[in-house]
């Protein structure tokens, strides 16, 4: 995969060749986005929640009195740290702000934990339509700065506390790394927006030549945004739409990743250039061979598990 730092992000990224493994299961996996109503999408997505799963030191369940109600947290630890106390990731699992389950997610996070030496926390914040914006930044929030206040006792090294998600998780990590600059919160080690929706990419290139049969349907995120937000809500807002703040500097170090066939390719990538134009220490990292969702998709193409084994291996060398 070619990785790259701020000074060396290209002015633009395609697509490769689609990884035949992947091309080959797509069309009996689910589809994000599809034109179904959404209790048949949920339904859909339950495949990629099902075991057996990767082997793991320990998993808890922390039940915390979260701002909107009780709030699940899923606690992962390596079978061999990389450090103690730990690095730690929290991680806001993707799915439109509609869709996914921490079971969806486990295989990649058992993955990242193992590999990288760390905990990782995956949010199970409230979905959309169910609950609106702001419900989903609020409890991602406060699990972080529970994190921070709870270090100690989590065995959890503050220093190395970092925050990541996936589509819509890593355009909610793009908003909660501003809001805590904004604050002046607590400094995050890293931010790891992979895939992020930075803006809406309905005018862009990789929206329209990735548009359907690619796990996530361009079209489909109109139907996911509408499911977000209140008809008052402004979509231009930073804490919704991160690529408007009016600054990107002062933020965590970054691992951004990217990849060719997926609608979300060209508003990340523009992110990752917003990031370094404006001085943060970046790691982009473009994956043209791959689609959307790719940490979900490791039992079903070895391209797959092999770039989820080398974020892992990047996050491992911020926080572990």
């Amino acid at each position: 995969m070619p990785v790259y730092d701020r000074n060396t992000i290209p002015q633009t990224v395609g697509r490769g060749k689609l990884d035949p493994e992947l091309a080959a299961w797509l069309p009996k996996g689910p589809t994000l986005g599809a034109d179904v109503p959404i209790a048949q999408g949920r339904r859909d997505h339950a495949m990629l929640g099902e075991g057996p799963w990767p082997q793991i030191g320990a998993v808890e369940t922390l039940v915390l009195p979260g701002p909107h109600g009780s709030l699940t947290v899923r606690r992962h630890t390596p079978t061999r740290p990389a450090s103690t106390p730990l690095g730690a990731l929290v991680y806001i699992h993707g799915g439109g702000f509609t869709y996914g389950t921490l079971d969806e997610f486990e295989t990649a996070m058992r993955i990242i934990s193992e590999r990288a030496g760390i905990a990782t926390y995956v949010v199970d914040y409230q979905l959309a339509p169910e609950a609106k914006y702001p419900t989903q930044i609020d409890e991602i929030e406060y699990v972080v700065r529970w994190l921070f206040d709870n270090a100690a006792d989590q065995g959890v090294d503050p220093t190395k506390i970092g925050l990541g998600g996936d589509s819509a998780g890593g355009n909610m990590t793009c908003v909660i790394a501003l809001k805590l600059r904004d604050k002046g919160g607590p400094e995050l080690a890293v931010q790891v927006p992979l895939f992020p929706e930075a803006a809406f990419p309905g005018d862009t290139l990789a929206g329209s030549e990735n548009r359907s049969g690619l796990y996530l349907e361009t079209n489909g995120i109109y139907e996911m945004v509408r499911n977000l937000l209140n008809n008052t809500d402004d979509g231009r807002d930073p804490y919704v739409t991160p690529m408007n703040a009016s600054s990107h500097a002062d933020l965590p170090d970054t691992i951004l990743v990217t990849n060719g066939f997926d609608p979300l390719r060209d508003v990340g990538h523009a992110y990752a250039r917003k990031l370094a134009a404006a001085g943060n220490n970046i790691t982009y990292v473009h994956n043209p061979d791959l689609t959307h969702g790719f940490p979900q998709f490791t039992r079903y193409s070895k391209a797959c598990h092999r770039a989820t084994e080398e974020l892992a291996d990047l996050i491992n060398a911020r926080i572990g």
